[in-house]
């Protein structure tokens, strides 16, 4: 039997029969103006998939995508679906063997490379609990995609610790994910694009070679602040990697040697997608030295002491000298702000206070994970955006469990620090502020100067970013809360409007 006479049997016997045999997904990624990937797990093994793709509900006008789910990838498929319009809404609906599936949605393919338009995405990261309130919110915006930031589910604690080292773990992380409750029918509709965090990683703040900890005790009344950072097989950042690859339906990967970074393009903004996690070669106990006279940590990050590394922030630097795009987007699973360098330095300050559970050089460590605690790597990539007067660039990031934002006056850029899409409390930022002035160490306004949770509000909800894009004025970032209630939001404007 030849391949349309198999169609023809499979369209005619499918409008008879319905059933639910898709198990997860479908899940949308890798968007751009004429093409799209489809992530897709069924409970039928080896069962035919026939995908139906079609700008109108009628499915008059249809493409048709064929596949069969592959048992090492956890008997999933993604389709790849070309040949659509630009900035066009596109229904599908999936034949599984010869049962209509009682699943389908629609998806918008993204405006043309280049073209100036009011575009909305919005951001966000850290699932860890049942509230999932923001998920029913974010449609209401009518973004294009949602960029994920990392921390999708904690596989670390909610599976195993050594959860990645099987690839039964990582298949089962990835079924997790998809199956979040109340985001999974939102992303029938709504594209992602996603970057692991640490938790969704390997764990602990993991790099190439080992996870990250810390500890304190009281010891004859003094405090003892330990560091550890216990090593991990090679594989298991391997499999990490390799489930990505395989389990998510993501743009072009650069270099998986080195990470799952990438890029891609949306209407007059171009993004850089960073991988923190896969090429970090030191632990974050080599930023700080202690002193034994003094019996102390002091922070002191030895020379070549990155985050990203040297083969991922040459491509980020040589794509942006490339990029002709109006708005620049750089998204990263960890605050890329500058000023957080204050934190670090506070946490030093106070390392010997303990209160109610609370140790100062708790700051100290949790801050030096972010790009703040890598000045050389950082001040080289900002001087770079200097000497070669790269200009417009915005950057989105997450992990902290707080959403606060800045306009680049103490970031060094503008960022969106949103992440707290469900967790057990997104407080930091107020905390912080009661710190720095209770030791009067530092001003949170002076780190992040546009609000968020706790600052200036006393609005501790769960909340997304929203990132709306206006032709090649501005660029409006905001903070919305679960009940829908903007925290905070200022504009970015364009150079040329300045």
């Amino acid at each position: 039997m030849n391949r349309a006479a198999s169609i023809l049997i499979l369209l005619f016997v499918g409008l008879f029969c319905t059933a639910q045999n898709l198990s997860h997904g479908p899940v949308i990624g890798s968007v751009t103006d004429t093409a799209a990937r489809m992530f897709l797990r069924t409970a039928v093994p080896n069962a035919h998939i026939a995908l139906h793709v079609a700008a109108d509900t009628s499915f008059r006008s249809v493409q048709i995508f064929l596949g069969r789910p592959i048992a090492h990838k956890d008997s999933s498929i993604i389709i790849d679906v070309d040949r659509l319009r630009p900035n066009t809404k596109y229904y599908y609906r999936v034949f599984v063997g010869q049962q209509l599936d009682t699943i389908n949605g629609w998806f918008r393919t993204f405006p043309t490379v280049g073209e100036k338009g009011e575009y909305t995405f919005v951001t966000g990261s850290c699932q860890e609990t049942e509230n999932m309130k923001v998920f029913d919110v974010m449609p209401l915006h009518n973004p294009y995609f949602l960029m994920h930031t990392g921390d999708y589910t904690y596989p670390d604690y909610q599976i195993a610790p050594d959860y990645s080292s099987t690839w039964d773990g990582i298949a089962l992380s990835y079924r997790k994910r998809y199956d979040e409750k109340e985001m999974k029918y939102m992303l029938r509709t709504i594209p992602i694009d996603y970057v692991y965090d640490d938790n969704d990683y390997v764990g602990g703040s993991g790099g190439r070679y080992c996870k990250n900890d810390w500890k304190a005790h009281k010891e004859n009344g003094r405090v003892v602040n330990e560091m550890f950072a216990p090593e991990f097989p090679a594989f298991w950042r391997r499999n990490t990697i390799n489930g990505y690859d395989e389990l998510f339906p993501h743009y072009p990967l650069v270099d998986t040697s080195e990470g799952i970074y990438h890029s891609f393009k949306f209407g007059n903004a171009e993004f850089f997608v960073l991988d923190r996690n896969s090429a970090k070669d030191r632990p974050n106990m080599d930023g700080f030295v202690y002193d034994e006279k003094k019996k102390k940590w002091r922070w002191d990050p030895p020379a070549d002491y990155a985050l990203f590394g040297k083969k991922q922030m040459d491509w980020l630097k040589q794509k942006l000298k490339e990029s002709d795009a109006d708005w620049k987007f750089i998204v990263s699973g960890v605050p890329l702000n500058g000023a957080c360098e204050k934190l670090i330095r506070a946490g030093v300050k106070i390392q010997n206070m303990s209160m109610k559970g609370f140790y100062g050089f708790h700051m100290a460590w949790g801050f030096s994970q972010y790009w703040a605690g890598f000045p050389e790597e950082r001040n080289d990539f900002m001087q770079f955006l200097k000497e070669n007067d790269i200009k417009d660039v915005i950057v989105i990031s997450g992990d902290t469990h707080h959403n606060v934002m800045d306009d680049g006056e103490n970031a060094g850029l503008p960022e969106l620090n949103a992440s707290g899409l469900s967790v057990t409390g997104t407080e930091l930022a107020y905390y912080l502020k009661l710190i720095g002035t209770f030791t009067s160490t530092f001003r949170m306004k002076k780190i992040w100067n546009k609000g968020g949770n706790g600052l200036g509000n006393k609005n501790l909800k769960n909340a997304f970013g929203k990132v709306r894009i206006v032709n090649d004025d501005h660029v409006e970032l905001s903070i919305i809360d679960e009940d829908n209630q903007v925290i905070s939001s200022f504009q970015v404007p364009h150079s040329s409007k300045k």
